[in-house]
């Protein structure tokens, strides 16, 4: 019972580890994307901000104006470069495959 127990342990650590590779290997990217997004949006530490006054202090009012289009794509926010394309979970059905209604399982 004792070296069953044991081969239902590993079983169930390596089926873990195949689904984690799974979702990893099929949400890879957009995990990236939302991890990027959330950190972006976390607040700054302390010790980051007094070292950021002397690029923050330089007058805003002697630049000129730029308008969106001429923003150089490397300073084009990331979400609007690449944007997360929706997963569809149905495969949609080739042309020559037969679909199956509720009627056919009817009994």
């Amino acid at each position: 019972m004792k070296t069953l127990n044991n081969i239902v342990k590993v079983l169930t650590a390596l089926v873990a580890v195949a689904g984690g590779i799974y979702i990893v290997a099929t949400y890879g990217e957009q995990i990236v994307a939302w991890a990027k997004k959330v950190l972006a949006n976390l607040p700054k530490c302390p010790a980051c901000q007094d070292a950021a006054p002397a690029e923050e202090e330089a007058p805003a009012a002697e630049e000129a104006p730029v308008a969106e289009a001429e923003v150089p794509a490397e300073e084009a926010p990331a979400e609007e470069a690449a944007p997360v394309e929706e997963i569809s979970v149905e495969a949609p059905a080739a042309a020559n495959e037969p679909t199956a209604d509720d009627a056919d399982f009817a009994e």
